[in-house]
């Protein structure tokens, strides 16, 4: 098995037929595409969240968002599309396959959900102005039901990954076309409440923003160069620092990562751990695992860890935390990342080279 299916093979689970608490909502890369899973918090899979779509309909199911009590999942999928993707929503209810519904019409590419502080809206990406993305608003009522959507942004590139900040600000990472050979550059931008845009940082290649729950801390991908190649890795700012100009931010990184690519933060629920989403790349940049990493900030040297099925290595992405109270102890249990993969990597190496004929 090669290591960019690791995951893929893996026969699908009979569903657990008793409500569960869920911890951890993740899309997970399988035979029939990206499908949200229920994880807890050893990586440990305990049922798929919703139904799966027609048959023979391959479904990409992904970027997750629980609303703030809990009760809901808002997701980006191609369900019943061609190309691109809409929005989707369903209960949370601790079983499986719930029956999710669309929110978000065809005709445009909606991406990256974001739920409101009181939870009764979601901010999005898309592209319904025509062509590039920007930010938009959609009401959510308590029924999960939407209302009319409103257009936050139209700069003249695309809007992108929102976040939520104090005061109904929301950061965001605006990607801009630079010179004529079409190369991009990107950095954070913060929308205010009354609807005016500043640059938090310069860039030029910044992206992914998260604000923790008490709007004290920022944090957002940044590459740094390793081995002369850059890799995207997880820095934060101090909310007094990112008051600031673009030009003065002070950034520092939260860990070193030198041979995967991070990405989409997202806070717990109390601010004490950070998850995200790390790749390792192969030849020409492309993708060979995906896994979901969580660092613990109240430790004094914060690590990496990784959330790992005993089932087996399995491609995961874009986690969403939807439980108060994460179990620590268990976290702290999970294996740290470099060695975990390392030891993932060798064992899908040695069953490739197993399979191999005989010279």
């Amino acid at each position: 098995m090669c290591l960019a299916c690791v995951g893929c093979s893996l026969a699908p689970r009979v569903p657990a037929k008793k409500s569960q608490p869920i911890a951890i909502v993740a899309a997970e890369r399988g035979p029939l595409g990206i499908r949200l899973v229920a994880i807890d918090e050893h990586g440990d899979r305990r049922f798929e969240l919703v139904v799966p779509g027609t048959a023979n309909e391959v479904v990409r199911d992904s970027h997750p968002a629980v609303s703030p009590d809990g009760r809901w999942v808002v997701f980006a999928s191609t369900r019943g599309r061609k190309d691109g993707t809409s929005l989707w929503i369903a209960p949370l209810t601790g079983a499986p396959q719930a029956t999710p519904r669309r929110i978000t019409p065809d005709g445009a590419v909606d991406q990256h959900p974001m739920w409101s502080a009181d939870g009764q809206a979601i901010v999005f990406a898309s592209t319904r102005d025509g062509g590039d993305f920007d930010l938009w608003r959609v009401a959510i009522d308590a029924h999960g039901q939407p209302g009319g959507a409103t257009q936050l942004t139209s700069g003249a590139g695309h809007e992108i990954t929102p976040t939520f900040g104090p005061v109904n600000t929301i950061v965001y990472t605006a990607v801009t076309v630079v010179g004529t050979e079409g190369s991009v550059s990107s950095r954070l931008e913060e929308r205010a409440a009354d609807g005016a845009i500043r640059a938090i940082t310069a860039g030029p290649a910044d992206g992914s923003p998260a604000i923790s729950p008490d709007g004290a801390t920022l944090i957002f991908v940044r590459p740094a160069m390793h081995l002369d190649q850059p890799q995207a890795e997880l820095w934060k700012i101090e909310r007094g620092a990112w008051r600031s100009t673009g030009d003065d931010v002070v950034a520092t990184r939260l860990l070193t990562l030198p041979i995967t690519d991070e990405s989409g933060p997202v806070w717990s629920r109390d601010g004490r751990f950070v998850f995200a989403t790390s790749v390792l790349r192969g030849h020409a940049g492309k993708p060979l695992f995906s896994s979901i990493i969580h660092v613990d900030l109240r430790e004094s040297t914060p690590r990496a860890r990784m959330l790992v099925d005993r089932a087996g290595a399995t491609v995961r992405l874009s986690p969403a935390i939807r439980s108060e109270r994460l179990d620590v102890a268990a976290l702290h249990a999970d294996p740290e990342y470099l060695s975990e993969l390392a030891r993932i990597v060798a064992a899908a190496i040695a069953e490739q080279t197993s399979d191999q004929p005989a010279p």
